[in-house]
């Protein structure tokens, strides 16, 4: 017997008899395939002969054993066989030597060799040692191998390609049965397709011949140039001929109708025949026949946003209060198949029932209390093409077929927002699953662009010199600011910071003379900008822009200083981090507790939140999810490389959360300071309309929101 791992050999005593091939054939780049029987054990599976990997696969026949070895040399004399355990065997010159497959295939036939298992032996190293530039022969061995080695195993009298993509065939056969099968096809290359098989009896054809019908979607070829079709049955491998000069070849309606006249007569599962009956459905013609049905049916959609990577968006309604309708689905002259029926979230439209009330097709249909007409989808597609027509069509119980002509509208960027949330049910009870599991999705897909902002004036000097360092300070009232002013002067950092403030147009007012008078006073450094754009990440993003330093500080008025100093301390413990970033001070409320901070935990922005300052310990900055969203002092080449300071979110709320993620993902760091303390003042709570909410309610989903996320340590 051979070893419990079959690695090689039983070796008695003394040394075992040479291995003589019965056949070598010398494939291109100098390879050999070995075919070799009478073996008493297993060859092994890999090994060497000299300095060329040897490759091998057995099979137990009447006398013994048999197999093939593949070896990255060409052996014409003596060599000699090292397996993995050191073994070696002498290797003799083979009994018959070739180029061509057929002897092989002989052999396999002799020696009653598994076909389809040797084609898999052949088609996977052959593949796996192919170098670049082997000649077209080499590669197309296995499949004359296929066309030799397989048998007889009927004929293919039909070829039609009833659509725009897949190929039915018709014709007989001896042992092919009903189902889906992977059958290899020969059309100059050989290749593989998944084909559903349906069977009809043949009066003219001896038991247990058989009628068949074979369609393959995954199959876009010339009728002309289909050679060959395979299957296996039982381990060998059978041949479908394709007989050239009497094939009858069919196309477009040709094709359809023949198949609709086949239809009655086959037999299958049920999953198959639907793909025959399918085939034999309406095709769109560019006409709107859901219009102009009389059956009590209508649809239309709103609105139909594709993604650059396919993805689809739709919302619309559905009217169908017999359920005639099975399957609702996009799709285009081009192959797009966007079924949307199992992938919907039902909304109510009450409105249907009115405005149709009055309709002859929907008279004493039209239930008051089912108003579940409306919809919103997300289905993934595939790239538009550019010239293709989009479609929806509307598959019924008797699978018949509605179609309607669709517009989609192409979203290349994040401009067209309002228009994609505008048709949305914002107080609808399902807006959570709506958000996580189609709008996400969709806007997931679009590609990352800066948010575009309206330029902004030149910013107004407050002060005669600049300080070194910018520190954005995004303002809503004047006297939010006076506190922080109050604690920056005669500080060292008063020496240093150029506040930039920055005011929406409609909250400056009189602001900019104030400021003129109140900069001086304090004996701070600043200028004012005055912008149009009122969310705050664009504020901030817009004071960014002033900035010159290698780093920038971004401040809001709710975090003040409790004793000068900090800026050269949160600057010296971000240059001992080894890794830049950025680092925000602890952040603690007036009742001395805890509003950001912890200790080393990054699974959350404040995992102190509400605990005593005095149980933090002290020592070196420790690492945090986020910095805070009140302030951090952050280097600007590091946000320059992770993508700027806004990143791909929609609001203002969790910008914080998603520029420390990038961060993170370039190599930078998130820190919260023990040695700095600022007081954090209780913020006033502003109403959130509707679609704010919304924002932050897909930016959660988008950056993957985990249980108390806007708990803490938001912008506002």
């Amino acid at each position: 017997m051979s070893p419990a791992d079959g690695a090689f050999f039983g070796l008695a005593a003394e040394a075992p008899a040479a291995l003589v091939p019965d056949l070598a054939i010398i494939l291109p780049c100098g390879r050999t395939l070995l075919a070799i029987s009478g073996l008493a054990d297993a060859l092994p599976p890999q090994g060497s002969c000299g300095d060329a990997p040897w490759e091998a696969v057995c099979w137990p026949v009447q006398n013994g054993r048999a197999g093939l070895a593949l070896v990255r040399a060409p052996l014409v004399g003596t060599y000699w066989l090292r397996a993995p355990n050191g073994e070696e065997r002498e290797i003799a010159a083979p009994r018959a030597l070739d180029v061509a497959p057929a002897p092989l295939a002989e052999f396999v036939r002799r020696h009653g060799l598994n076909s389809r298992e040797v084609f898999d032996f052949l088609a996977a190293t052959l593949a796996d040692d192919a170098p670049s530039g082997t000649p077209s022969g080499d590669g197309d061995f296995a499949a004359r191998f296929l066309s030799l080695a397989a048998e007889a195993g009927g004929f293919v009298e039909i070829l039609a390609c009833p659509g725009t993509k897949g190929l039915f065939a018709q014709g007989w056969a001896m042992s092919l049965g009903a189902g889906r099968h992977r059958l290899m096809r020969l059309d100059g290359t050989l290749t593989q397709c998944d084909a559903d098989v349906a069977l009809f009896a043949r009066d003219d054809i001896p038991p247990p011949g058989m009628g068949f019908c074979l369609f393959s979607l995954d199959w876009e070829t010339d009728l002309r140039g289909l050679d060959c079709l395979f299957y296996e049955q039982d381990g060998t491998l059978k041949r479908l001929e394709v007989v050239r000069g009497s094939v009858l070849r069919l196309s477009g309606e040709a094709a359809i109708d023949h198949v609709r006249h086949m239809l009655p007569r086959l037999a299958g599962d049920e999953g198959g025949i639907g793909i025959y009956r399918r085939i034999c459905r309406p095709r769109y013609q560019g006409m709107d026949t859901l219009s102009l049905t009389a059956l009590p049916i209508a649809a239309a959609f709103d609105s139909v946003f594709q993604a650059p990577s396919g993805g689809l968006l739709a919302t619309g309604w559905l009217l169908d209060p017999l359920r005639q309708v099975e399957r609702v689905i996009v799709k285009s002259t081009a192959g797009l198949y966007a079924p949307l029926q199992d992938c919907w979230t039902p909304l109510p439209r009450g409105d249907l029932n009115q405005g149709f009330g009055g309709d002859p097709r929907f008279a004493r249909l039209l239930d008051p209390a089912d108003t579940l007409h409306g919809f919103v989808a997300f289905a993934d597609g595939t790239p538009r093409r550019g010239d293709e027509e989009f479609y929806l069509e509307l598959v019924l119980a008797d699978k018949s077929c509605l179609f309607h002509p669709l517009q989609i509208t192409a979203v290349d960027g994040r401009e067209m927002l309002p228009q994609i949330l505008s048709a949305l049910p914002l107080h609808d009870p399902s807006l959570d699953r709506i958000v996580d599991e189609m709008v996400a999705p969709f806007l997931a897909q679009l590609p990352a662009s800066a948010r575009k902002t309206r330029g902004t004036q030149r910013p107004v000097p407050l002060s005669g010199t600049a300080g070194d360092m910018t520190a954005v300070v995004p303002l809503d009232r004047l006297d939010h600011l006076q506190p922080m002013m109050a604690l920056l002067s005669g500080t060292p950092e008063a020496e240093r910071l150029d506040l930039a403030i920055v005011m929406t147009r409609a909250a400056a007012g009189e602001a900019a003379r104030r400021l003129r008078d109140l900069f001086p006073f304090y004996g701070i450094r600043g200028r004012l900008l005055v912008v149009d754009h009122a969310d705050l990440c664009a504020r901030i993003e817009s004071g960014l822009a002033l900035a010159t330093g290698e780093r920038a500080l971004i401040w809001q008025p709710s975090a003040l200083p409790m004793a000068p100093g900090w800026l050269d301390l949160l600057e010296a413990e971000l240059d001992g981090l080894g890794r830049p970033g950025l680092i925000s001070p602890t952040l603690v409320y007036e009742d001395g507790s805890v509003f950001y901070g912890g200790d080393g935990v990054v699974g959350d922005s404040a995992p102190m939140l509400g605990y005593p300052r005095g149980w933090l310990t002290g020592g070196a900055p420790r690492a945090m999810a986020a910095g805070a969203a009140q302030l951090a002092l952050i280097d600007r080449q590091a946000m320059a490389q992770a993508g700027g300071f806004a990143g791909r979110l929609y609001s203002d709320g969790l910008v914080h959360r998603d520029l420390a993620r990038r961060l993170n993902e370039q190599g930078f760091g998130t820190w919260s300071s023990r040695s700095v303390d600022f007081w954090m003042l209780e913020d006033v709570p502003r109403a959130t309309d509707a679609m704010a909410a919304l924002l932050e309610r897909i930016d959660s989903a988008l950056i993957g929101k985990t249980a108390g996320l806007f708990s803490t340590g938001r912008f506002s």
